[in-house]
């Protein structure tokens, strides 16, 4: 009878996973209160003598299970990074059974198109969790780009209610001697005045000021992969004929609510860029296909 009457209060009572995730929905629920923009999200960063990380915390205007389907595909994760302005192309394949799936990212400047002349990035895909209410996917790299080592980005994910789900996307890097060595140069001349999102205070002018350097430069990034994501995600009901297109243009147009942060390019020259990446992606995937030239 005790052991009847046992089984059915833990069959009734959340378990540990179950309260696990409801304490992610309602930490993240508060980070996303305290956003300074005029949407749900927050974004913060952390930087240590040869590290960086960057994080988005965000409301999506979509139910888990259709997220966590979409989102557990190494093809969706290469759809969403090829929006990045510095991505020139993505490749999936198998992988082995510990390593997940073997995921090659070529990165470059803005204005370099061929991916075949950008920087490989050999990185390793996986679903760390995949439950009812949570979803966690990882790609992980030895090699980050221009120098840097230890590549992570990672996904994790909560329902917030039937038509939202609450995201959490982080980024970091760990910094080699030739990255440092790259960086001090780059924000000594080029990117001098580029500013992340967080707020450091005030200027003489009376005008806030942003965080630069390393933490700008994550927090930068880490957006541009979020809205990356959202991108894909909002454009997934079109037609395949469709997608990329639209794809493309809603990421650009996401990109100009922070054109402080953001902005790089112009639409139709960013359009245009893509498009040719795009064609010779697709040369680079037949040529990895079995009995490809």
């Amino acid at each position: 009878m005790w052991l009847v009457l046992w089984a059915w209060l833990a069959w009734l009572l959340p378990g540990p996973a179950m309260a696990q995730d409801d304490w992610l929905r309602d930490s993240w629920r508060d980070v996303i209160a305290g956003s300074p923009f005029d949407e749900p999200l927050q974004v913060d960063s952390q930087a240590r003598s040869h590290s960086v990380s960057g994080s988005v915390h965000a409301r999506v205007h979509q139910p888990f299970e259709r997220l966590a389907d979409e989102l557990s595909s190494p093809a969706a994760w290469c759809e969403i990074l090829f929006l990045h302005l510095n991505v020139k192309g993505c490749l999936h394949g198998p992988g082995g059974s510990t390593a997940g799936t073997a995921l090659a990212l070529f990165v470059g400047r803005q204005d370099q198109v061929d991916p075949a002349h950008a920087e490989r990035l050999d990185l390793r895909w996986r679903v760390v969790a995949r439950e009812p209410r949570y979803l966690d996917v990882a790609l992980e790299g030895d090699e980050g780009p221009y120098g840097t080592r230890a590549f992570r980005l990672q996904l994790r994910a909560v329902p917030d209610d039937d038509e939202h789900s609450l995201v959490q996307l982080r980024y970091s890097l760990v910094f080699g001697m030739r990255a440092r060595l790259a960086l001090r140069g780059y924000f000594t001349f080029g990117g001098r005045d580029l500013v992340g999102f967080t707020l450091e205070g005030t200027g003489a002018d009376g005008q806030p000021t942003h965080v630069g350097g390393t933490r700008g430069m994550i927090e930068r990034n880490v957006m541009r992969f979020y809205l990356a994501l959202e991108a894909h995600l909002d454009t997934r009901a079109l037609p395949e004929a469709e997608r990329l297109e639209a794809s493309l243009d809603r990421w650009f147009t996401m990109t100009m609510r922070y054109p402080r942060q953001l902005f790089e390019t112009d639409r139709a020259t960013y359009l245009d860029q893509k498009r040719r990446e795009y064609e010779r992606q697709q040369a680079l995937a037949r040529e990895a296909a079995p009995g490809g030239r």
